[in-house]
């Protein structure tokens, strides 16, 4: 029925076209088999772009979300900006990732997996844990990518110097994050969410030698990972150092200062509140986003 509708559509299967192929890819939807020649990568995640731009690849398409400025130079300086916006991450159009022919998608176990069936019928599909997965799984999600592009070689030696870079910046941090609660939140115009400490951000943090006083949510991604939060629950959490990337000005967490709550807070009494991009904080997740952020950590430990 589904490839009755994407042919209805007009769509036209990439897989006729592809390459011979010779390996197989084990993912979080079971196991995929992948042109040796990879040439033709659509990206449903923005930790994907990460990967690609940590070995020089550059994908044909994108979902960036229909804002072509949430790739940053970081990226684009590797990749270029030729790419086709497939739509958002939520949402990709199908119409649009066919069009373009791919020999590989790669796609999020928590955005896509409903949609796997069909995309599997545009091109080799590969379903990885973007939104979900800590700091460490990310990294290990890099060599599934790098085995899948045909990049294997390139991609562990790209992680053995992240890893390295990573530890150079622990070395640093540790001892002032020693006996220190760290707690990462983005907030809008509407409320707070605090990223637990089974999150990408809260793996990193911990990693950094950061307490956390928060315990994760019950529930599935985002009732775990991503947790809305009150002021009210933000005192109990009462971090010695709260970092918060704000995605609207003025913030809904700006309009708690004055509030006795919030003016008590140990990292607010104590000049420890902290701005950080929330774009690259939040979004991006990968090692090269990792990376930018040991760096801001640095910066901010060291002040």
């Amino acid at each position: 029925m589904k490839r009755n509708l994407l042919a209805a559509l007009g769509l036209v299967s990439a897989m006729a076209a592809s390459p011979l192929i010779a390996k197989e890819i084990t993912h979080e939807a079971g196991t995929t088999d992948v042109p040796d020649a990879v040439e033709r990568i659509v990206v449903l995640e923005f930790s994907y772009i990460d990967a690609l731009a940590s070995v020089g690849v550059s994908p044909v398409g994108i979902a960036d979300d229909n804002k072509r400025d949430r790739i940053i130079p970081q990226y684009t300086d590797v990749i270029g900006d030729e790419w086709v916006s497939v739509g958002t991450r939520k949402t990709p159009s199908l119409e649009i990732i066919a069009s373009l022919q791919p020999d590989l998608i790669i796609a999020d176990k928590n955005r896509h997996s409903a949609a796997y069936d069909t995309l599997s019928e545009i091109a080799p599909t590969i379903v990885l844990d973007s939104l979900g997965g800590d700091y460490h799984a990310s990294v290990a999600q890099m060599a599934v990518i790098g085995e899948a592009i045909g990049k294997a070689d390139e991609m562990n030696a790209r992680i053995a110097a992240h890893k390295a870079t990573m530890a150079d910046y622990a070395a640093q941090i540790k001892p002032k994050a020693k006996g220190m609660s760290a707690q990462f939140g983005v907030t809008n115009a509407k409320g707070l969410w605090l990223h637990a400490p089974v999150s990408y951000n809260g793996s990193l943090l911990e990693m950094f030698g950061f307490d956390s006083n928060m315990t994760a949510g019950e529930g599935g991604v985002y009732e775990k990972v991503y947790v809305p939060t009150t002021l009210e629950q933000l005192s109990e959490v009462n971090p010695d150092l709260l970092l918060l990337g704000a995605y609207a000005t003025p913030s809904h967490v700006d309009s708690w200062e004055g509030q006795a709550l919030y003016d008590g807070l140990s990292a607010v009494k104590n000049g420890n509140v902290h701005n950080v991009t929330a774009h690259n904080w939040s979004r991006l997740r990968g090692m090269l986003a990792a990376e930018m952020t040991a760096a801001d950590l640095l910066e901010i430990v060291n002040k």
